[in-house]
C-alpha cells in the first residue's frame, strides 16, 4: 500500500546531508565552503533541477578549440605595433603612475629587484603598478562585459562542469588547487557587479575549464554526450563565444597580466591538444611563459614583498611548475629550443600541504607530488643531456641511463617507485593513475636518450671498434626494452582511467612515439644483435628498469607490441583526429616493415649514402626553433649537477615522410606544417 505522504526529496548536498545540515546546493555549497572541504561537494547523481537556459544560436561552428593568438592577445591598432601581451605595450589608463610608464615605455619589470627602474625608485619611490583586482572598470565597459555575461549558459551546467573537472580532470596536471579555485568561483556567483579586471579574467578562467573539461566526456561515469540537455559541442561553442568577448578587454585594461591570466593561457593550449593540435600547445607555453615573466612567476622575492596570501602564492609556485614541464616535454618531443632556463629555484618550487586533509596521515603522498617529481625529472635530463648538435656517443648514453637510475630513480618515493609500495591506493584513488603518468613520463625520457642509435649508418657503425660496436647493439636493445616498458605503462594507466574512448594526449601521444622506434628497430637487420656478455642486471628495476629485459628482447616482441599500439589507436580514432592520423601513419609502417624484410639497408641507406631514409631526419633537428625567453635568476636544487644543456630528440619528419608519404602528421604536431 502506498503511503499517503510524498517522500522528501533530499535538499542537501552528500556532506551536508550525512551530517543532517541545509545547505544552499550550490556548487560548492554555503557550508562545505564553510568546512574549508568545497572539493567534498557533490550531489547525488539521480536528482534533476528544473532548468532555464537560454536560446542558443547557430549550432554549425566546428568543435574544435580556438586558441589563436587573438584569444590571449589583443591586437593592436595600427601596423606593425606590438601586442597587448608583449611587455613594451601602453596602456589604457589614463591615470598612470611615473613608473608604470618608464616600465612601460623601457619594458622594464616593475617589480624587479635588480632592473634600472630598482634604482628609480630608490631616489623616487612610487606606488607598484595596480595588479588586476586593483584595476576598476568604467560603466561603459561593466556594460560591454554584462552583455557578454548574459549569453553565458545556467548556473547548473557550469556547475556541473566544474565539479567534473576538480574531481576528474584535474588530477593530470593540478594547475589548480580545488580549495582555492572553488572558494573563488563561489564568490564570484555572489558578486552584484563586475567591478574589476581581476574578476572577468576569472570568469574566462572557469569558462576556459568548462570547455577543457568537456572534452573528457563522455566518460566512463557520465556515458552521455550532453549536459542538462545541452549538447557538448554546444556548450563548447557557448563558452568561447564569450571568451573571445571578454579577453579582449582584459588586454587592453591589463596588458600585463596575472596569475589567473597565465592559467587562462594554459587550459586554452591543453584544449588544443585534445583536438590534435600539438602546435598550438607549444604556442601558448609560449605566451603563458611571456605573460609569467612580465609579473614575475619566475621570482618568489617579489612575492614576498607583497601582499599575497599563502595559498595564491603556492598557486603561483604550481602554476611554474607546470610551465617547465611542459616546457620540457614540448621541447623534447618538438625538437625545439625552451623557452625557460634548465634550473629551477628553491625558491620558487612549490611547497606542499598548505591545507592538508585532516582525513589523511602526514606521511601520505601530496596531491601535487607528482608534478614535483615530473619537474625534477625533466631538470635531470635538461643538465645531463649532450650539446646541441653534438655526434652520437654510445658510451656517454649509458653513463647518463647509470646516473639517472643512481641519482633520480634511488630517490624516488616508494609511492612513485617503478616498483612502488600501494598502501596509499585506496585511500587516494587518483595516486595509481599519477604514479602511471610519471612512469610513462620516464620511460619517454628513456626513449628519447637512446633513440639517436637509429640514426647511425651500418657502414660507418663497421668501422668502429669492437666494444663501440656491442655498445651501438646494447642501446638498439635499451631503445626497444624502454618503448616496450612505455607502451606497457601508457596501457596501464588507460585500464585505470576505464578503457574507453578517451582524447587525451597522455594516452594517445607516448602510444604513437613508443610505436614508432620499434618499427624502426624492427626494420633493422642488425637488431636485436648478439648479446653483450659480463653485463650484470641483479639491481632490479629501482635504479636499473631496462636491465632486466634489456637481454632478451626480441624482434618479434616488438613487433607485437606495435600491432598492439595501431590497435589501441585505431580504437581511440572514432572520437580522436590525433588518433586517426598516428593510426593510419602506424599502418602504413607496419604494411612496410612486413613486405620488405631488407628494408634495413633502405632505411640506413648503401655504402655511398645513397637512400638513407633514417639520417634525412637529422635534417629536421635544425628546423624553425623559436625563440628562447631566458627567466634566469634560478639554480638547480636538486642534487643532479649542472653540466650542458637538452640535446633535443631527432624529429621523425623526415623518416616518416619518406615511408609513409605526406600523412597528414602535422594535424598532431610531430610535423612542422606551419603555424596554425
Amino acid at each position: 500500500m502506498q503511503s499517503g505522504k510524498r517522500k522528501r526529496e533530499v535538499s542537501s548536498c552528500i556532506p551536508c546531508y550525512i551530517r543532517k545540515q541545509k545547505c544552499d546546493r550550490q556548487y560548492p555549497c554555503n557550508r562545505c565552503s564553510r568546512r574549508r572541504q568545497p572539493e567534498l561537494c557533490t550531489y547525488y547523481s539521480f536528482q534533476t533541477q528544473a532548468l532555464s537556459l537560454s536560446a542558443l544560436t547557430d549550432r554549425s561552428r566546428d568543435e574544435d578549440i580556438q586558441i589563436e593568438g587573438d584569444h590571449w592577445e589583443q591586437d593592436n591598432e595600427g601596423e606593425g605595433e606590438p601586442s597587448d601581451s608583449s611587455p613594451v605595450t601602453c596602456g589604457t589608463s589614463r591615470r598612470r603612475t611615473e613608473s608604470s610608464s618608464l616600465a612601460e615605455a623601457f619594458g622594464y619589470y616593475g617589480q624587479s629587484e635588480f632592473n634600472t627602474m630598482a634604482l628609480v625608485r630608490k631616489l623616487v619611490p612610487e606606488d607598484d603598478s595596480p595588479d588586476a583586482k586593483d584595476i576598476a572598470i568604467s560603466n561603459d565597459i561593466e556594460a560591454e562585459v554584462r552583455k557578454g555575461l548574459d549569453m553565458m549558459l545556467s548556473r547548473p551546467i557550469l556547475d556541473f562542469l566544474v565539479r567534473y573537472f576538480v574531481t576528474e580532470v584535474n588530477w593530470i596536471d593540478q594547475l589548480l588547487y580545488p580549495p582555492w579555485f572553488l572558494g573563488q568561483y563561489q564568490r564570484w556567483w555572489r558578486l552584484d557587479r563586475i567591478s574589476s579586471v581581476a574578476e572577468i579574467e576569472f570568469a574566462i578562467l572557469f569558462l576556459r575549464i568548462c570547455c577543457y573539461a568537456s572534452q573528457f566526456l563522455p566518460s566512463p561515469t557520465y556515458t552521455i554526450d550532453s549536459v542538462k540537455g545541452v549538447a557538448l559541442a554546444d556548450i563548447r561553442k557557448s563558452c568561447e563565444e564569450i571568451i573571445n568577448v571578454l579577453t579582449p578587454i582584459c588586454a587592453r585594461l591589463d596588458p600585463r597580466g596575472s596569475l589567473i591570466r597565465v592559467q587562462n593561457i594554459a587550459f586554452a593550449g591543453l584544449a588544443s591538444i585534445s583536438v590534435g593540435r600539438m602546435n598550438a600547445f607549444w604556442e601558448a607555453v609560449s605566451c603563458a611563459s611571456r605573460v609569467a615573466q612580465q609579473i614575475g612567476l619566475h621570482l618568489d622575492t617579489v612575492v614576498s614583498a607583497h601582499s599575497v596570501d599563502e595559498i595564491e602564492k603556492e598557486m603561483r609556485r604550481r602554476t611554474f611548475c607546470n610551465l617547465y614541464i611542459w616546457d620540457s616535454c614540448l621541447s623534447k618531443r618538438l625538437d625545439r629550443i625552451p623557452f625557460l632556463p634548465d634550473g629551477l629555484s628553491a625558491d620558487i618550487m612549490p611547497r606542499m600541504r598548505l591545507l592538508p586533509d585532516i582525513d589523511i596521515e602526514a606521511d601520505a603522498p601530496d596531491v601535487f607530488t607528482e608534478r614535483l617529481l615530473r619537474a625534477q625529472l625533466a631538470r635531470f635530463w635538461r643538465c645531463h643531456s649532450p650539446p646541441r648538435g653534438s655526434e652520437y656517443d654510445a658510451i656517454a648514453a649509458e653513463e647518463r641511463y647509470e646516473k639517472f637510475g643512481s641519482t633520480f630513480l634511488q630517490n624516488m618515493p616508494p609511492a612513485f617507485a617503478l616498483e612502488p609500495d600501494k598502501q596509499w591506493d585506496e585511500r587516494l584513488p587518483k595516486l595509481p593513475m599519477q604514479r602511471q603518468l610519471l612512469h610513462i613520463a620516464i620511460f619517454e625520457f628513456l626513449c628519447w636518450n637512446f633513440r639517436p642509435t637509429l640514426l647511425q649508418q651500418p657502414d660507418q657503425v663497421n668501422l668502429f671498434p669492437g666494444y663501440k660496436q656491442i655498445l651501438i647493439a646494447h642501446n638498439k636493445r635499451a631503445l626497444a626494452v624502454a618503448a616496450l616498458n612505455l607502451l606497457q605503462a601508457v596501457s596501464t594507466l588507460h585500464m585505470l582511467m576505464g578503457g574507453s574512448h578517451t582524447r587525451f594526449p597522455g594516452i594517445i601521444v607516448p602510444t604513437f612515439e613508443a610505436a614508432v622506434p620499434l618499427l624502426c628497430l624492427c626494420a633493422d637487420q642488425s637488431f636485436p644483435g648478439d648479446i653483450a656478455e659480463g653485463r650484470s642486471h641483479t639491481i632490479g628495476m629501482k635504479t636499473d628498469p631496462l636491465g632486466v629485459r634489456v637481454s632478451n628482447v626480441t624482434r618479434a616482441e616488438c613487433m607485437q607490441a606495435a600491432r598492439d599500439a595501431l590497435s589501441s589507436l585505431q580504437n581511440l580514432a572514432e572520437v580522436s583526429n590525433m588518433a586517426e592520423v598516428g593510426a593510419w601513419t602506424l599502418a602504413r609502417l607496419i604494411g612496410r616493415v612486413d613486405s620488405s624484410p631488407p628494408l634495413a639497408q633502405q632505411v640506413y641507406g648503401d655504402a655511398n649514402g645513397a637512400g638513407d631514409v633514417a639520417m634525412q631526419a637529422a635534417e629536421a633537428w635544425n628546423f624553425d626553433h623559436m625563440r628562447e625567453y631566458p627567466l634566469g635568476g634560478s639554480q638547480a636544487d636538486f642534487s643532479f649537477g649542472n653540466t650542458g644543456c637538452a640535446e633535443l630528440g631527432p624529429n621523425w619528419e623526415e623518416v616518416l615522410r619518406d615511408l609513409t608519404g605526406s600523412s597528414g602528421l602535422e594535424e598532431i604536431g610531430i610535423v612542422e606544417g606551419g603555424h596554425l
